[in-house]
């Protein structure tokens, strides 16, 4: 894969694995699924943070948890931005609330499509879904479609919660630990939880074939402009150790609303050869 097309590669892979939370998702700035070690190391991204106002010394807040920070039928859509270039776009939606196996799940949705430009050279078209159970908040089943230029992907995951194992499609079985997030559950779990500013918070996420801690650290407010309007926001920061997804990704900054909706309406990344951000352009609360 040429460098560019791996930038382009990476770019897409943002909002789409994530949110893929994250967005943190979230395979969100992973390598190659080719292993292809092309693709471009990013370069030291601390100022994309450095507009964030941090809590001082000695200072506590903590910002409660909300009841319920959003609802079936919630639609969120982006631009994709490669500098100032438009590449394309991302959703993240709550299509309805389903049963499945006996449980009633919410159906989480996050896709990312190429515009028509950026379509002619490396044609992207990722969807996911998780099968989130709504009363327990955790992953019962994972599905995911990805095309990423001549590379295509489909994994499907079910999480079995009584003998904590995740059960791929291809038959390999891993154990997982309690109530697990998957790369897309992962954050909207983060959008139930009380945030401490200048704090962390951490939980279990599993992908590709492997469960980690992941630390969320909540750094200050900050209000953002978008085409979707202004909010006051909260700057998070999504990290992994040592190695897995995150490994030699750099910095990644994601902006939530501090209201009770925790939407995400901001995410920024550096890359060797320009910036990435991922901009909230039209929002559609369920109910």
């Amino acid at each position: 894969m040429k460098p560019r097309f791996a930038s382009l590669r990476r770019l897409f892979a943002l909002p789409a694995r994530a949110f893929a939370g994250l967005l943190l998702a979230l395979a969100l700035t992973s390598a190659s699924p080719a292993g292809d070690s092309s693709l471009p190391v990013p370069v030291d991204s601390a100022d994309i943070a450095s507009s964030i106002q941090m809590p001082g010394p000695g200072q506590r807040e903590v910002l409660p948890a909300p009841a319920q920070p959003f609802r079936a039928r919630e639609s969120l859509k982006f631009s994709v931005q490669y500098g100032i270039i438009h590449a394309g776009n991302a959703w993240l939606e709550i299509p309805e609330v389903r049963q499945y196996k006996g449980h009633e799940v919410y159906l989480l949705l996050a896709r990312a499509e190429s515009n028509a430009f950026f379509s002619r050279f490396y044609k992207v078209r990722e969807r996911i879904e998780s099968y989130w159970d709504r009363h327990g908040l955790y992953s019962r089943r994972y599905v995911e479609d990805r095309r990423e230029g001549k590379f295509r992907q489909q994994s499907d995951i079910v999480f079995d919660p009584v003998r904590n194992e995740a059960v791929y499609s291809d038959g390999g079985t891993f154990p997982v630990p309690a109530r697990v997030q998957d790369a897309l559950s992962a954050f909207y779990y983060f959008r139930t939880q009380a945030l401490p500013l200048g704090g962390s918070i951490v939980f279990h996420y599993h992908a590709s074939r492997k469960s980690q801690p992941l630390q969320v650290k909540v750094l200050g407010r900050e209000r953002i402009k978008t085409p979707a309007g202004t909010f006051d926001c909260i700057g998070i920061e999504p990290i992994l150790k040592a190695g897995g997804i995150f490994k030699n990704s750099g910095r990644l900054v994601i902006w939530v609303t501090d209201d009770e909706r925790r939407m995400p309406v901001l995410m920024k990344s550096k890359v060797a050869i320009g910036s990435i951000s991922v901009v909230l352009v039209e929002a559609r609360t369920g109910g």
